[in-house]
């Protein structure tokens, strides 16, 4: 709604400017008909806003098809963020949303792809990657090689598995391509881990230290001093 309103006030602005300097360019040349001055002016806003509101019909209208709940929006206000940051994570996140939910589907495709989930646990670590950025919306920075390289690859990849293993006929190279694949999407399934690990380190760190005093709290010694 800001955007429109914008398009139509930059829209009027010009045509407030255009008009008398269109009337003051052809009245140096020669003497110009005072419609023709306003029907200039008036049709370049009209261009202008015609691009402008063609192009916002183009651009993905998140926020109207993806409503905020009051509660997450005390979350991300709790965090510090402004409405522009707000908007920008959730843009981000619903992406993430669809990437995690097709590697989830692909995961489960084929019988390699489900072993591969098994042994590093792709699905749920990506699910939890993405709780955890959630939870911590002002670290979204840290998350940048999961959300832009790691969670894409992984996603390209396995769809290209799956495709080349559905082919009719394959070959030898055709097997080495998958071989040298599913090496690549193991690969990736573990640099996911490392990413998850690494965004949660702080809280692990916390959590440890929080051990560590719990147990200093119920050593005999300190029972004694109390």
């Amino acid at each position: 709604m800001f955007k429109k309103i914008k398009i139509w006030c930059i829209g009027f602005l010009i045509m407030a400017v255009s008009i008398p300097t269109f009337a003051t360019l052809f009245d140096f040349y020669g003497d110009w008909d005072n419609f023709l001055w306003v029907g200039l002016g008036v049709l370049l806003a009209a261009i202008y806003m015609l691009i402008s509101f063609k192009r916002l019909k183009q651009q993905p209208q998140y926020k109207t098809n993806h409503k905020i709940s009051d509660k997450m929006l005390k979350h991300y206000q709790d965090a510090g963020m402004s409405d522009d940051e707000i908007d920008f994570f959730r843009s981000t996140m619903h992406q993430a949303e669809i990437e995690v939910q097709a590697l989830a589907t692909n995961m489960q495709a084929l019988p390699k792809l489900k072993a591969i989930d098994l042994n590093q646990e792709t699905t749920r670590v990506s699910q939890a990657m993405f709780q955890a950025i959630v939870k911590e919306p002002k670290r979204l920075h840290l998350a940048s090689d999961f959300l832009y390289r790691h969670l894409p690859s992984i996603n390209e990849l396995t769809r290209k598995f799956i495709e080349i293993s559905h082919h009719e006929v394959k070959t030898a190279d055709t097997y080495a391509v998958l071989d040298k694949s599913a090496e690549a999407i193991d690969a990736l399934s573990q640099q996911i881990k490392q990413d998850y690990a690494t965004f949660v380190a702080d809280d692990l760190d916390d959590l440890d230290t929080e051990i560590s005093v719990a147990k200093q709290q119920t050593t005999p010694d300190h029972k004694e001093e109390n």
